[in-house]
């Protein structure tokens, strides 16, 4: 969650009321070629969903984990990935990690007993890393037979991972653990599952991609309390040199969700409005490529294939959000119904 909105939808949850008529068993499958949309639901409530929309018919199929399996998602479902054909449901609040079928939807396993996962990243049939937002360690499990096999103390908590070579890059999100300053990218060396290296950036490091080029961006929010202006990092991470740094011209901007196309030059981001740049631009955009109007950019993520934009809004946190989908000139093409807070958009092709 960004920062404004992690203390909003607190709040909020307070009022918020629990599901009265639970969906229906629904036994039909699906099928590749659609996007998965993960609904964070309210914090503590536990109140998450799985949707499932096919962009060819524009049609969303929503509660799907609910129906598939006969018992609710938990509380605050973070984020997901797939790995041979299985899909791994982090879900924050409630410490565990769901693996189900990305056909059937049929639950195949769990890992539990994590402290906050924020992230899964799967290096192989071995191996995976899972960040943490209270706990100072990357927790290591193989995604094959479902258990923990070690850990890794990075001093620091974790949200978004990136991979590059022998390396993982793990942002320091947040602050919320009391150690030290939210300003740095911790290095994992995944042949010895030690941390080796740190790279300072600024406050908040909230997203991050690698370019065509090879390159690690980093976009930085500047702080829960706007403490300084919001960056845009430019990495090189094999010598770890930063090559560029791009400031925001307000302290008040909050820019989240750093996307990028699938040829791997251009860069996309949520600050209200949407923006897109170039990777050889040298200044942040002036004039938004998407603007939000009346409404309220949550997440948001690029279709590897088509080039649309998926852009969620959560609306007032308490009843279902609305998926916006736009074309790649941004223009709208159509926007649907999902869950409560669309959050993570993974697209199974």
């Amino acid at each position: 969650m960004t920062k404004y909105i992690l203390s909003i939808a607190i709040i909020l949850s307070l009022f918020s009321c629990s599901k009265s008529d639970d969906p229906a068993p629904d036994n039909s499958d699906i099928h590749k070629g659609g996007i998965f949309i993960l609904n964070e639901g309210n914090y503590s409530v536990a109140n998450s969903s799985l949707s499932y929309y096919y962009p060819d018919v524009d049609t969303i199929l929503n509660s799907l984990f609910y129906k598939k399996n006969n018992v609710p998602l938990g509380d605050i479902a973070q984020s997901i990935t797939i790995f041979n054909d299985m899909v791994y449901i982090v879900v924050n609040n409630s410490g565990l990690i769901y693996i189900i079928d990305n056909t059937s939807l049929e639950f195949e396993g769990k890992i539990s007993n994590l402290t906050s996962p924020r992230e899964i990243l799967i290096l192989d049939n071995e191996k995976a890393y899972v960040s943490d937002l209270y706990n100072n360690s990357v927790t290591i499990i193989n995604p094959i037979t479902f258990e923990k096999t070690g850990s890794i103390n990075v001093g620091k908590s974790t949200d978004c991972l990136v991979s590059y070579g022998d390396f993982v890059f793990a942002a320091n999100w947040s602050a919320l653990n009391g150690q030290g300053i939210n300003n740095t990218i911790r290095v994992i060396d995944t042949k010895t599952n030690l941390l080796s290296d740190t790279i300072i950036v600024g406050l908040e490091p909230n997203s991050m991609k690698i370019d065509k080029n090879g390159h690690l961006w980093v976009l930085c929010s500047g702080g829960y309390l706007n403490e300084e202006l919001p960056t845009l990092w430019k990495i090189n991470p094999v010598n770890l040199s930063v090559i560029q740094t791009l400031t925001f011209g307000d302290i008040t901007h909050n820019p989240i969700n750093l996307c990028i196309n699938s040829t791997g030059d251009s860069l996309f981001f949520i600050n209200t409005n949407i923006y897109r740049m170039s990777i050889t631009d040298t200044e942040i955009p002036e004039n938004s490529f998407i603007s939000a109007s009346e409404n309220t950019f949550y997440t948001m993520d690029i279709d590897p294939n088509s080039g649309e934009l998926y852009v969620s809004d959560a609306l007032d946190y308490n009843q279902n959000g609305l998926i916006y989908r736009y074309n790649s000139s941004g223009k709208l093409v159509t926007f649907f119904e999902a869950g409560i807070i669309p959050g993570c958009i993974y697209f199974n092709y």
